[in-house]
């Protein structure tokens, strides 16, 4: 009997022993893991080296308290920027786009966060995620009601963006000799194109919105014309095109007539064609085939000639301003910013390539470039070409 007694006292003895040993083993494990807070009385460890160690110190045989950084190190949201940035070129988009998202939640920075949402919208509309998008887009928009001005120009370079991405994005079904219109397209592809049409018509929504402000009524107009010319390649049927084509056509009237006054160039007023009186003047009778007083045609009528690189031709040119988050990238390269001279030689922009961080700049500059009229058979005539911006450091 005292036998067994003494057997059950072993075991109880052991198991407490067991369970001692096990609970300093794990607190011994959570301090070498999560060191605890620095006590009052200790200095805290302001010395990235130090906080960085990967074994903890050893003092008088018992592990130092090291405090964690309250915030993560200056560069840690460059360097997700650069990940993302490698990721994306790798076609790893998913993970580009944590980082990116990551970096864009922490960041207080107003240029950093605009840098990565245009990123972003890239990315998202490479990997034809159309949801995310509209999302990012739709909280732009929605922001511009509380920051104005400011957060109207993040809008519009988001929104551009977003053209450029679609337009990238269409292209691949044109690269792989698909037509959309095509009644045997697969289920996946047709979910895509609809996609694309709904965020489409939601940027055109908004552009319409936006014209309500007089002041930014020009770059509304601008953003709506080459959404509907996007929206009208992805016609659904005869019908659907016709729709698309009638308001596409009004935006090009628009746009042709005049009638809005610039608001990106701090309310520049159009340049009058030659030879066209002002309001106020009465127009002289001259014959209809006077020399020296060339016939200036409506906007429907006047011929767009190629002309490739307008840039020896301007007769004002507006240096571009480098983009903080560009600089602290060090992203270069050149921009190409596809434009359209018009009657007046003032400039409408198509489109632009290069990289993604310079391009908004680039345009801004563009749309300050002012050409001479051009006439060709006595008549002037619009210029289609670009302008090649070079960023370096």
């Amino acid at each position: 009997m005292r036998g067994k007694k003494l057997t059950t006292i072993i075991r109880q003895s052991a198991a407490i022993i067991a369970t001692v040993v096990l609970g300093f083993a794990s607190v011994r494990t959570k301090a070498q893991s999560t060191p605890p807070t620095t006590p009052a009385d200790e200095p805290k460890v302001q010395s990235t080296a130090q906080t960085n160690q990967s074994s903890p110190q050893v003092m008088d045989g018992a592990t130092a308290n090291v405090p964690p950084a309250p915030t993560p190190p200056t560069d840690s949201i460059d360097n997700r920027i650069e990940r993302a940035r490698a990721l994306a070129a790798a076609h790893q988009l998913d993970a580009a786009a944590t980082e990116l998202e990551t970096a864009r939640a922490t960041t207080r920075d107003a240029v950093v966060r605009q840098g990565t949402s245009i990123m972003l919208m890239g990315i998202y509309l490479e990997a034809g995620n159309y949801s995310r998008a509209q999302s990012l887009l739709e909280e732009t928009f929605q922001t511009r009601l509380s920051e104005k001005n400011g957060s109207l120009r993040n809008y519009f370079a988001l929104a551009g963006q977003a053209v450029n991405g679609v337009r990238l994005h269409l292209g691949r079904y044109r690269n792989y000799g698909v037509n959309i219109e095509g009644a045997t397209l697969p289920p996946e592809a047709v979910q895509d194109l609809e996609r694309a049409r709904s965020l489409l018509e939601r940027m055109g929504a908004q552009a319409k919105e936006i014209m309500k402000d007089s002041s930014m009524a020009n770059d509304g107009l601008a953003l709506l014309e080459d959404v509907l010319g996007i929206r009208l390649t992805l016609a659904r049927d005869a019908e659907d095109r016709d729709k698309w084509q009638a308001e596409y056509a009004q935006a090009r009237e628009q746009l042709g007539s005049g009638r809005v006054q610039i608001a990106s160039l701090g309310g520049l007023p159009l340049r009058r064609p030659q030879n066209q009186p002002s309001p106020t003047q009465t127009p002289e009778k001259t014959p209809a085939n006077s020399e020296g007083a060339p016939a200036v045609g409506n906007t429907a009528e006047t011929k767009t000639i190629d002309a490739g690189s307008l840039n020896e031709r301007a007769a004002r040119r507006i240096v571009p301003v480098y983009p903080k988050i560009a600089k602290q990238q060090r992203s270069v390269g050149t921009v190409r910013v596809h434009v359209i001279v018009n009657e007046s030689g003032e400039v409408e922009i198509t489109k632009s390539e290069g990289p993604m961080l310079l391009r908004q700049a680039a345009e801004e500059a563009a749309r300050g470039w002012r050409f001479s009229p051009v006439y060709v058979d006595g008549r002037v005539v619009k210029l289609a070409g670009y302008i090649d911006f070079d960023f370096t450091l």
